[in-house]
């Protein structure tokens, strides 16, 4: 609004109209918008009249407009704003207590709003600044222990440096902004393992306890938040001096805490927790004993249903069960039973710290009570997906996914042994675990793209809605390089330190306002599911489908799903008449994990060239794996599936892999005794046509995307063949042209990207088709084949930011996580011939199948071939030829996508038996090298 001539408010006619609008108000004051007029018109009129007069209008506007500051409705008179923020600040306040006793993430993110609004609007130098920056670093930090969202954290620390800053010496507040910031930077430290946060924790932890004047009821609070701090880095260091100190000041804090106080119980809980750590390195049974009193002093003293219960009564479970470890008493093993079952059921603690408890309490009763133990792991399995919120960023949602890895192959176990089910009912429990634990990034996922084409018939407004929400929402956020949490301690409010440079101050200003972009974006789109589900025939849009649904997945051919643990390892074996459970005991965990050690040691070793003759060590190492996997998984497997010699005619029957976790590492489209007498092999390769899925779901997804197509879609025209012969920063690979050329053969009409030549003669037109990022995603939307040709990158910290190596790859990379935000409406195939497309390398993110060839089945290629390892540029030039001459059935047939799996199948057999191939890598023993064809595999419908 604009003031202009403020005077107008003043004649007649406007004072009518506002006083109707003032009474309207009154009668509806929670009609904010009809308040914002009412307090413009009282600011107007005070800019208006003379001084004297005047003071009434600026009462009024204040009060009018308070509840519109407070609730973000702009735009407001810039002049008032300090002193709406000075009128709102007992309201904000208040809204501040509630949040941090709740676990509703609505109300903490209105409450981040709200005092942001009020620093924002609090002039520099006014008394209040530095206790509004602390209590916003309060709304944040409180909102990064419910969420784990980085973002809250950094800003939280930047805001704690600046309310210490605003903080005069000897000021009575200067104490609890140094506590709140020793607390933030331990909490950064926990998170990033920089151990300078970790000094600065326990530097300003002890300044805190200095500033305090003698008396001051948070002496405690200080002292709680020092201790941690300092056992914290006697964990990281271990020196004993720290651990002594923090049993010391642990004890003042306690001692200087009154019974009733709402600190009392989480005091009492570090200082358990502290002294069971000083127990753990000396073996003082007395520390145990009292670790186990003032657990118990610390449960007693919290009120059920407060979000904290949870983890005091965690504390007091690891002191029982050290206990029991040391004495074998009995009654310490069943209290240790109780409690953590108390934990497991507290609705108000965060799911994280409800799953580490359930996780806690399956390991106690595993041996003694398989029932429960079961059906703890089973609801512990459904709260994973509560630890990724969409409003959590990618990197943010991988840390959190990571401190549970396995857990869904553990509870799936644990199904499978359970003793009061029959064998199909726990076969089929056993497949809802993984599918709920497993991919859980991926069913998010999945939950935004089916079900669109009949909602945007019937209600296209919310269709358009929908997808805008969603796809603001899938866009790459910032990501948090991700370390291990420590257990938390008495942190009020927790930060992480500001750094003096402005880039990267400004850097975590711009993620933070992402991050309140992102918890304002999830509403909406919460609002908006809600309001389709209440369309008709449209309850289920978004959820995920059910058992039964998923069942007739097998309709097209088996789904084998295997999971592998330190317990056991099985397959579920999913056909036309159900699902069916197979055990695999020559299967073990330790020889697996040796057999996947092995398999990454021969693929660093591996050297290929084309002038050998022999495969070398590594390829022997490979062979014997692939052996190995015929006979402890893939031919149990076939076995019962009736699919254990090599089928007559040219109908091969299909499987359907989704090997979880570790197994997922290994080749087992490719396992077999090779050598065996051409007719007999005894091999995977030799018995069926393999694909990949990494969910059952993510199948039903693919077959959804395949079936857009069933009317046909012209595949002479819209393909995209990327080509990268030069890549900046990379070696050669000589053979790609020869490959670009080979498949631009069998689609003629293709777009193709290459690299520049730089030799005399190079072209503007050459230029102009060089394989970038933004080239490439301009041409995938029109593109029913993509074929790249290239180097790809499995990044071994961060799966999201595996990529493939185009021309800016440096500055502007083709990552996964930029794949997640493309929509692709004609896509059929995607051929990736590129290193490690389908790989993972980071052993906390097995279970979540994050890697190109995902992301790009996820786009909306129903069909995609990728590789598990480097792969040789000339044989890939070989095998691409060969699988698009195989996609086409007979000679003057259209290339058919559905054939996609057969003919990757056709190519790579053809490649391992050398046949008609004597002038690609002439003199090769081929069933001796496997590191050159087993790489290849189809993942989709």
């Amino acid at each position: 609004m604009n003031s202009g001539d403020a005077t107008v408010v003043l004649v007649s006619e406007a004072t009518q109209e506002f006083q109707r609008l003032a009474m309207f108000f009154r009668q509806n004051p929670t009609d904010l918008r009809v308040g914002q007029a009412v307090g413009w018109f009282h600011w107007l009129r005070h800019q208006a009249l003379p001084d004297g007069q005047d003071q009434a209008d600026m009462h009024g506007a204040i009060l009018a407009l308070t509840p519109c500051f407070l609730s973000g409705i702009e735009p407001l008179p810039e002049p008032l704003l300090p002193l709406l923020a000075d009128e709102a600040d007992p309201m904000a306040i208040d809204f501040l207590q509630q949040a941090l006793s709740s676990t509703d993430t609505g109300l903490l993110t209105a409450t981040v709003h709200v005092w942001k609004r009020m620093v924002e609007a609090t002039p520099d130098g006014h008394p209040d600044q530095a206790g509004r920056l602390s209590n916003l670093g309060g709304a944040l930090q409180t909102r990064f222990e419910h969420t784990g969202a980085m973002a809250d954290l950094n800003e939280t620390v930047i805001v704690g440096y600046q309310a210490v800053q605003a903080t005069p010496d000897g000021h009575p507040d200067q104490a609890g902004h140094l506590s709140n910031l020793g607390g933030a930077l331990q909490t950064r430290f926990r998170r990033t393992g920089d151990t300078a946060d970790l000094n600065e924790a326990v530097t300003v932890g002890h300044q805190a306890v200095q500033a305090t004047p003698d008396g001051d009821p948070n002496q405690a609070m200080y002292l709680s938040n020092l201790g941690g701090a300092l056992q914290t880095r006697f964990e990281h260091t271990g020196a004993m001096a720290d651990l002594n100190k923090a049993v010391t000041v642990g004890h003042q804090a306690v001692q200087a805490t009154p019974d009733g106080h709402p600190g009392r119980a989480g005091r009492l809980s570090n200082l358990g927790w502290t002294l069971q750590a000083r127990f753990e390195h000396t073996g003082a049974m007395a520390d145990l004993n009292k670790a186990v009193t003032v657990g118990h002093q610390a449960v007693q003293a919290t009120p059920d249903g407060d979000p904290n219960q949870a983890m005091y009564l965690s504390n007091l479970g690891e002191a029982l069960q050290a206990r029991f470890r040391r004495t074998s008493d009995a009654v310490d093993f069943d209290a240790a039973v109780t409690v953590f079952g108390d934990a497991w059921q507290v609705r108000s603690a965060p799911p994280t710290q409800r799953i580490e408890a359930g996780w806690a309490l399956v390991r106690l009763v595993s041996g003694t009570d398989p029932v429960r133990a079961t059906e703890v792991w089973q609801g512990v399995v459904e709260f994973l997906p509560q630890v990724v919120p969409r409003q959590l960023g990618r990197g943010d949602q991988q840390y959190e996914l990571g401190r549970f890895s396995g857990l869904a192959g553990q509870a799936a176990a644990a199904v499978l042994s359970h003793p009061g089910l029959d064998e199909r009912e726990r076969a089929v429990r056993a497949l809802a675990v993984v599918e709920t634990g497993q991919g859980v990034l991926l069913s998010q996922a999945l939950d935004t793209r089916s079900e669109l084409t009949d909602l945007e018939h019937h209600a296209p407004d919310l269709a358009d809605k929908y997808v805008r929400l969603r796809d603001l929402l899938d866009q790459p956020t910032p990501t948090t390089p991700p370390e291990h949490s420590a257990a938390e301690g008495d942190i009020p409010f927790s930060a992480i330190e500001a750094s003096g440079e402005g880039g990267v101050e400004q850097a975590r200003a711009r993620e933070a306002r992402l991050a309140q972009d992102r918890h304002r974006l999830v509403g909406d789109f919460d609002a908006v599911l809600e309001q389709i589900r209440a369309v008709e025939g449209f309850a289920t849009f978004g959820l995920p489908p059910s058992a039964q649904e998923l069942l007739k997945e097998a309709g097209e051919g088996p789904v084998v799903v295997v999971t592998t643990t330190p317990a056991r390892c099985d397959a579920l074996l999913l056909t036309a008449t159900g699902v069916s459970h197979l055990e695999l005991p020559d299967l073990t965990w330790n020889t697996l994990v040796e057999k996947v050690n092995a398999f990454h040691q021969a693929k660093a070793q591996a050297r290929v060239t084309a002038s050998a003759d022999e495969g070398g060590d590594p390829q022997q190492v490979l062979t014997g794996i692939l052996g190995w996997l015929w006979d402890v998984a893939a031919g149990p497997v076939l076995d019962a599936l009736g699919f254990d010699t090599e089928p007559a005619g040219d109908e091969w029957p299909r499987v359907w892999w989704s090997p979880g976790g570790l197994l997922g590492q290994l080749p087992l489209h490719a396992a077999g005794h090779h050598s065996d007498p051409p007719g007999t092999r005894r091999t995977v390769m030799d018995c069926v046509v393999s694909s990949y899925t990494p969910t059952v779901r993510a199948l039903r997804y693919a077959r959804e995307q395949a079936a857009r197509h069933e009317h046909g879609t012209d595949t002479r025209e819209g393909a995209l063949v990327v080509a990268m012969p030069t890549t900046p920063g990379q070696g050669a690979l000589p053979f790609v042209r020869v490959e670009a050329d080979k498949v631009r053969g069998h689609v003629p009409n293709a777009v193709v990207l290459t690299e520049v030549d730089t030799a005399p003669g190079s072209t503007v037109a050459d230029a102009l088709a060089v394989p970038t990022r933004a080239k490439v995603l301009e041409h995938l939307p029109k593109a029913t084949i993509a074929h790249f040709a290239c180097h790809g990158y499995t990044d071994p910290g961060d799966p999201s930011q595996s990529r493939l190596l185009l021309h800016d790859h440096a500055e502007d990379p083709l990552t996964v996580a930029a794949l997640g935000a493309v929509r692709l409406d004609r896509a059929q195939l995607a051929y990736l011939s590129a290193c490690s497309t389908a790989s993972i390398t980071q052993a906390e993110l097995l279970d979540e199948a994050i890697h190109v060839a995902s992301a790009f089945q996820l786009a909306g290629f129903p069909h995609v071939v990728g590789t598990l390892w480097e792969v040789n540029d000339q044989v890939s030039a070989t095998v691409a030829d060969l699988f698009y001459t195989h996609l086409r059935g007979a000679a003057g047939q259209a290339i058919d996508p559905t054939r996609a799996a057969h003919a990757l199948h056709a190519a790579v057999r053809a490649m391992r038996d050398g046949t008609d191939l004597q002038d690609t890598l002439p003199g090769w023993d081929r069933i001796a090298a496997p590191l050159l064809w087993a790489p290849y595999l189809h993942t989709g419908a």
